[in-house]
């Protein structure tokens, strides 16, 4: 079962390695020679015209952002027009070249790809626009568009006309990100993402009512020490704007993360001590999320120490109190409105789509994102609009191949003859393949290090979804000759209630 994401995501990839293959031809005069790196992601903001996809080539001294349209033959002939016409807009919205992928017959027209290069040569034929045209996909191949794509058009950009953009332009076209949805397992909690969308929901139709007696004075006089013309509810959400989802932000911001019980920072002052309230997302369906406090390198802990030791002052406290408010407001938002688009709850806009409406509208039926109807609707979307079907087909062929070829990659054994499997080898294995094989993560993601591990947030929110089995511990879990323990029961489940909803 496939729909139009999760082929485009595989044909970006495969086109993407195509390019990678021939890039001193498609680069020629631009960067260092051979030393172009490419990956296939999508768009990070939501400014229309929207790309399917974004394929990113990056030389030590350059980088370009290409934009993905994907046309499948159900969508007809006329959707090769379609897609030269996105291709055009795409160029203008700030992208240094476009990429136009389309069958390359159809029932009543046998060289389409032909006839869209045909128009192009003959108006405008310095644009830097590539046509591919491909065969049907073999959806149970690792790679479905492997040997089943042909280029066209393939200009290189050197020989291509500058494109004159509208002020700004550049900068709608600068951010890709993964080419599944962006989610971090601290924070794409299904009831934040609920919140989020309910917010928008209620703003869209009666506004917003901020109330200031929500803050202490200290807080109130600490921002204002920071920024005298700052408006405290937009600097401590970090928003700037009245639009409808920086409305919305501001409403779940202080009305369940920031919110009145949880905003001072301390009960009394001899000694000082810190005001331990949870926020009030549920990260599962009884226990509350805790931010800004509850161990010892929270900001409250940290700041509460600091003064019970006599090393800051109150003053001081509250600013950086106030100035980490206002970061990690930037943070989760960044994590749960792009997440929420990707899967198609918001429109670019700001509105609840179709689709946003009905989960809502799930969750608040039954008071709670973790029923079993809007969980649904969330595991459908994130594996359809989010592609994460296709990051489930990447590991699910990769690792089956591996396992069938040795049984015990990945497998340590001690002295006693028990064997363990590797878990964090076998991640960092797919994540090599993923970057220089397939193309579909960043190289940059390799050097990242840290603490955070391979795909670590990707697979633990498909864990907290049910779409990964777990282990006795409730973790993902990972068995020799298997890899990953996918739930594919659930993941056919969702994808037919997704496509029937």
């Amino acid at each position: 079962m496939s729909s139009h994401n999760t082929e485009a995501a595989y044909a970006s990839a495969e086109i993407a390695s195509m390019i990678q293959t021939q890039q001193d031809h498609f680069f020629n005069g631009f960067g260092a020679s051979g030393a172009w790196s490419l990956f296939a992601g999508r768009e990070g903001g939501c400014q229309w015209p929207l790309a399917d996809g974004v394929i990113s080539a990056t030389n030590p001294n350059k980088q370009f952002n290409i934009a993905f349209e994907f046309k499948r033959p159900n969508e007809g002939v006329h959707g090769i027009l379609t897609a030269l016409g996105q291709s055009y807009a795409y160029l203008e919205k700030g992208y240094d070249a476009s990429v136009m992928c389309i069958p390359c017959r159809y029932s009543s027209h046998n060289y389409p790809g032909n006839h869209v290069n045909r128009i192009i040569e003959a108006t405008t034929p310095d644009i830097p626009i590539w046509i591919f045209t491909y065969d049907n996909p073999d959806l149970s191949a690792t790679r479905p568009f492997m040997n089943k794509i042909t280029c066209v058009r393939d200009i290189a950009l050197s020989a291509c006309r500058t494109i004159q953009r509208t002020s700004g332009a550049a900068t709608t076209a600068s951010r890709v990100t993964t080419l599944w949805a962006h989610v971090r397992e601290s924070m794409s909690h299904p009831d934040a993402l609920f919140r989020f969308c309910q917010s928008v929901k209620i703003v869209s139709s009666s506004g917003e009512n901020l109330v200031t007696s929500l803050f202490p004075q200290q807080l109130i006089d600490a921002v204002r020490r920071i920024d005298t013309n700052a408006d405290i509810f937009k600097y401590l959400s970090n928003t700037a704007s009245d639009c409808i989802l920086d409305m919305a932000w501001r409403k779940l911001w202080f009305s369940f993360y920031f919110w009145k019980d949880l905003i001072p920072l301390y009960g009394g002052n001899n000694p000082y001590m810190v005001n331990d309230v949870a926020t009030r997302i549920k990260i599962d369906e009884t226990t509350y999320q805790k931010l800004f406090s509850g161990r010892i390198d929270s900001v409250k802990n940290k700041l509460v120490n600091k003064l019970n030791e006599g090393i800051i002052s109150e003053n001081d406290a509250w600013e950086e109190y106030a100035k980490k408010v206002r970061s990690y407001a930037h943070s989760y938002r960044e994590v749960i409105d792009s997440g929420l688009y990707h899967m198609g709850f918001l429109s670019p806009n700001g509105d609840l789509t179709e689709l946003g409406y009905k989960y809502v509208d799930a969750c608040e039926r039954s008071n709670s994102a973790y029923n079993n109807l809007p969980m649904e609707i969330l595991r459908g979307a994130l594996l359809q609009n989010g592609q994460f079907a296709a990051l489930l087909h990447y590991i699910f062929k990769l690792s089956e191949e591996k396992f069938d070829n040795d049984l015990y990659a990945f497998t340590a054994e001690n002295a006693n003859g028990t064997r363990s499997f590797k878990q964090l080898e076998y991640l960092q294995w797919l994540l090599d393949y993923f970057a220089n094989t397939l193309h579909i993560v960043q190289q940059s993601t390799l050097r990242a290090g840290g603490t955070r591990h391979p795909l670590q947030a990707e697979i633990s929110f498909m864990n907290k979804l049910g779409i990964v089995r777990s282990n006795d511990a409730g973790r993902p879990a990972y068995r020799i000759g298997t890899g990953l323990c996918v739930d594919w029961p659930q993941v056919e489940t969702s994808l037919q209630f997704f496509n029937n909803l």
